[in-house]
């Protein structure tokens, strides 16, 4: 079987950077990336009002074996009838290495370019979840149960938005925003790309994955998060040092990948003596977002498990799911057992890496932060 190259796997080398997000408290400063520190803005009003974009290079797809994999598939999709989608691909910023026939299977990061910048991951996150007058908003999609108001961006007075989205005994609104405005106080929106239905996406080892999914084998992870305790539990970044951090709400909008992709197919799991049973799909088809790799990750091992599965186990795994099972107090609240009982208490986010066997993506988790 071929192995994926070294500078793939372990892909974990820095740690991301983290920065606070900030709040959008009025409407009269114009927004700048990076103001620099107890400085004006000097930018003018009206050249803001010029459409802006965050924009970074677009990697150049691969030539050689894994480019033809997309070519019989689309073809493969014509001959039975369904007329494959055209796809169009970004222009040349550099000429990449030629991938070989033979043992070069796999794309290292000189072939798919650049990765982009903590500036990058910030940039597209301030636009898709910024703060706006102290109320963390949706300005690309949201899956609330509180739908936002569809209005013509162009039409609305953003002043008007911007008040109603507080009361004035401090309640909070969120729901009062209108997607899509554009105001030179607003980040601006920017340029990724988002896959159409249907448009064959990256492989796995062809992406750059965002810093705070890269996996740790060893070692702190970046992240602290226990499966245990759910999607709606904080999501603290450590870093090299001893302080943690919650993850805000708008580090969680940032793209899981570059390009983006609107499907990641988990199907192994970082375990020395543990396979995935059930192994999932991570959906957003706006573009997944790191929020939605912990939202995937809660909704399937929180799932009961049935006898029937039980049964093909292990009796040392099954000792151990339910010594899991009473620790955490399921048989005081009358309840089944779960998969992550399944992890035998290995149930700290560790991080993604590409599936050596080449089907998807690799979940690593351990003991302990």
């Amino acid at each position: 079987m071929q192995e994926l190259p070294e500078d793939l796997w372990p892909p974990y080398k820095t740690w991301p950077k983290l920065a606070f997000p900030r709040n959008i408290t009025s409407l009269d400063t114009p927004w700048v990336a990076s103001p620099a520190p107890n400085q004006p803005a000097t930018i003018q009003l009206p050249e803001l009002l010029k459409e802006q974009s965050a924009t970074i290079k677009q990697p150049e797809r691969a030539r050689g074996w894994a480019r033809l994999k997309r070519l019989v598939r689309r073809r493969s999709g014509g001959a039975n009838g369904t007329e494959a989608l055209p796809r169009e691909f970004p222009k040349l910023t550099s000429t990449p290495a030629n991938v070989t026939p033979g043992p070069q299977l796999f794309l290292r990061s000189a072939d798919i370019g650049e990765p982009p910048t903590a500036a990058d991951w910030r940039a597209f996150a301030a636009y898709s979840r910024p703060s706006v007058n102290g109320v963390d908003v949706h300005n690309t999609f949201t899956d609330s149960p509180t739908p936002y108001r569809e209005l013509d961006p162009e039409e609305v007075d953003v002043q008007e938005v911007f008040d109603s989205l507080r009361s004035p005994r401090g309640g909070v609104y969120p729901e009062r925003w209108v997607r899509g405005i554009k105001h030179p106080a607003l980040p601006p929106k920017p340029t990724w790309h988002v896959p159409l239905h249907g448009e064959p996406l990256p492989f796995p080892w062809e992406l750059h994955l965002n810093p705070f999914l890269h996996a740790a084998v060893t070692g702190p992870a970046p992240i602290f998060w226990n499966i245990r305790q759910g999607a709606d539990a904080s999501v603290l970044y450590g870093g090299p040092d001893d302080a943690a951090f919650p993850l805000s709400a708008q580090d969680l909008a940032q793209p899981a990948t570059f390009p983006l992709v609107t499907h990641m197919y988990v199907s192994g799991l970082g375990l020395a003596a543990a396979r995935l049973p059930w192994k999932f799909f991570v959906i957003n088809m706006s573009g997944i977002r790191i929020r939605d790799i912990f939202n995937a990750i809660t909704a399937n091992f929180l799932e009961l498990v049935f006898p029937r599965e039980v049964q093909k186990w292990s009796r040392q795994t099954q000792a151990h799911a339910r010594l899991e099972f009473r620790l955490r107090g399921g048989h005081l609240k009358n309840d089944g057992l779960r998969r992550m009982d399944y992890l035998s208490g290995q149930l700290f986010f560790r991080g993604l890496a590409p599936n050596p066997d080449l089907t998807g993506w690799m979940l690593f988790v351990g003991p302990q932060w």
